[in-house]
């Protein structure tokens, strides 16, 4: 990639200025950074571009090898998955589970690091602030034009925008850092004072909504459609406008959209536009309509090849960016991509070859619901059966569930390390011995299951499916904006305004053929029951959206701007799992490949299963927003959020 050719030896340069504003100024003791020498020339300024890209990083993934490198991505030990009802973090740590049990507060978020996004941002600001002085000369390495040099001020202006809408979708209001701090000492009275600008107090939420968006019509026109092969991951026209569509979609949500926020006792306009605005939606459609014409003219399509089948062609379109057969991520994370075998993204989310891990990941029953059968009708899940009518019920569900979840009897990947290891139809599965109260063990072939599995026998396996056959590495990079995400959000915006029916309903086709389900139209009882009707409209998108978009970070914050996280088995109740158990006509044994059709049948019916509560959540509407870290609100310029 040429563009990450460029060394990195500014970093330390860019670390050191955003730790101290003032002193960047002046020139450390033993170092010969400053800001003319990393803007004297192109080949400087584009390593300095680099580190704008390594320090405005959005990724959902577990980092970190072998247990140690942890970072801010994801829930540090889990996927934010866990934190929502997309799943359930199992076996030791599980600090997603915070969310769930109502024990997060401002000393101990785990999710979103404010200190490292604001670097970032501090960085982007370095370098738009200074690109100026670079000269107009070419090096052999980098031809700076005033056409690059404009490119470039667009990607730092739209990763500066990107990181102030990670804070948005969490914090409402949040400080505008649109230029670089600096230290100013005034003397009053024979006393020095030093004062940081600009001032780090929040903005309210509709001014940061239209710095996100402003920022990224500035970029947008200096913005190449795409770049070589070898600089994938940059960003592109598309990208900025990708993210103006989804800001003003969050804009038009009905968590922010409106003069009350959702809890009294702070400042409302840092957490609501200030009233509500029906054609917001009209301006979220059409932003969201624009990112799909120009990802159609630009040949980005949904993945859906005849070779892979529906399921695998989901799988790859949600992880495997650098798939030439890929067209339809339009922005990912380069920094985390292809983790190597023992990665803790690898350890804690393979529940059955990486035997050192220790945390697994479930699908609870309140999800499982969501998908449909491969016609398209609801699935009929009993709460009690034999273990033959589950695997006979589950083979019928829609192909983007079988790529998402594993479940008992089921294979776990079809095209990573895992057929290898007992990923296959003998898989180990766990039970109840005896009877429906014996204690759970494991039958099956391959690698014992990590920490005894989860108990519910639904393991995530998103991502996961990605993990190569060589060599045990994850093949796979943090999806930003994929087009899918495009096409819901113009079928939601569309119905919020009243647009037209047929433009609803060939977005949503779009999404449905490509996941084996037959087109929604006039006839079809899907389509009978929602064409015409807002509010089934409406469900059946945010439905849509869940299974479409699951695990990839939508979920945790499409509850809230719609404003139903406080419902029952959303964030809040009851949540549920299934179990099996040897049901008393006999001891279930070991499947093994030999086995003739009715011996397995016969082995199957010795187990039964039964759906249970596994745990309460607990919701506040405080939790809406996130608190802002105790020790950033101390220095006193920062308001904290309501209920904190």
């Amino acid at each position: 990639m040429r563009f990450l050719k460029y060394s990195t030896i500014v970093l330390l340069g860019f670390v050191f200025i955003t730790s101290s504003c003032k002193k960047f100024l002046e020139q450390p003791s033993g170092s010969i950074i400053t800001v003319d020498s990393v803007f004297s020339n192109p080949d400087n300024a584009m390593r300095a571009l680099t580190n704008v890209y390594a320090t405005c990083v959005v990724n959902g993934f577990i980092t970190g090898d072998g247990g140690s490198g942890l970072s801010d991505a994801a829930c540090v030990d889990g996927l934010l998955l866990a934190a929502s009802d997309e799943g359930d973090q199992f076996g030791t740590g599980g600090r997603a589970n915070r969310f769930n049990a109502g024990t997060w507060d401002p000393t101990n978020q785990d999710e979103f690091a404010i200190g490292r996004v604001t670097l970032g941002i501090r960085n982007a600001c370095i370098f738009i602030d200074n690109v100026d002085k670079v000269p107009f000369v070419n090096t052999g390495l980098t031809n700076w034009t005033p056409e690059l040099k404009a490119q470039t001020i667009g990607e730092a202006k739209v990763l500066r925008a990107l990181m102030h809408y990670e804070m948005l979708i969490r914090y409402g209001g949040i400080p505008i850092i649109d230029k670089t701090p600096e230290v100013e000492i005034t003397n009053v009275g024979g006393v020095n004072s030093a004062q940081v600008k600009p001032v780090g107090n929040r903005r309210s939420l509709k001014a940061v909504v239209d710095f996100i968006v402003r920022s990224c019509d500035e970029a947008i026109d200096a913005l190449p459609n795409s770049y070589p092969n070898t600089e994938l991951g940059r960003i592109t026209k598309g990208t900025a406008m990708s993210l103006k569509a989804v800001t003003l979609l969050y804009a038009a949500s009905p968590l922010v959209n409106t003069a009350t926020p959702p809890i009294s006792g702070g400042i409302d306009s840092l957490l609501c536009m200030g009233g509500t605005d029906p054609n917001r939606w009209v301006l979220a459609a059409n932003a969201n309509k624009a990112v799909i014409d120009w990802a159609l003219a630009n040949g980005y399509s949904l993945l859906d090849d005849g070779s892979l089948g529906k399921r695998e062609s989901y799988n790859y379109a949600t992880g495997a960016a650098l798939d030439p057969r890929n067209r339809e991520i339009i922005h990912f994370d380069k920094s985390h991509g292809q983790q190597a075998g023992g990665a803790n993204m690898v350890r804690f989310t393979c529940p059955i070859y990486f035997s050192w891990g220790n945390v697994v990941h479930a699908m609870p029953i309140n999800f499982v619901k969501f998908y449909r059968d491969v016609n398209g009708n609801d699935i009929n899940l009993p709460d009690a059966g034999t273990f033959t009518q589950l695997k006979s019920i589950l083979k019928t569900v829609e192909p983007r569930f079988h790529a998402t979840a594993w479940w008992p009897g089921s294979q776990y990947t079809f095209t990573g390390l895992m057929n290898t290891f007992g990923g296959a139809d003998t898989a180990k599965l766990l039970h109840r011995q005896g009877s429906i109260t014996g204690n759970f063990v494991q039958k099956g072939a391959g690698t014992a299951l990590i920490g005894q599995g989860v108990p519910n026998g639904f393991h995530v396996k998103k991502f996961t499916n990605l993990v190569n056959a060589v060599n045990g590495r994850l093949d796979a990079y943090w999806p930003i904006f994929r087009l899918t995400e495009f096409y819901l959000n113009y079928a939601e915006a569309m119905n919020e305004s009243g647009g037209s029916l047929s433009e609803i309903v060939n977005a949503l086709n779009v999404i449905r053929q490509r996941g084996g389900l037959p087109a929604l139209a006039p006839g079809n009882a899907t389509y009978n029951a929602i064409a015409g009707n807002q509010t089934a409209m409406r469900e059946y998108i945010r439905r849509e959206r869940g299974i479409e978009l699951y695990g990839e970070e939508h979920r945790f914050f499409d509850v809230r701007r719609w404003k139903i996280a406080g419902n029952d088995g959303v964030m809040k109740g009851d949540f549920y799992r299934i179990f099996l158990y040897e049901n008393g006509t006999g001891t279930y044994v070991d499947p093994t490949t030999s086995m003739t059709p009715a011996q397995r049948l016969a082995n199957d019916n010795r187990l039964s299963f039964k759906i249970e509560k596994f745990e309460t959540r607990v919701w506040s509407d405080k939790m809406y927003f996130y608190p802002f870290p105790q020790n950033e609100v101390n220095k006193g310029f920062l308001v904290q959020n309501p209920g904190w």
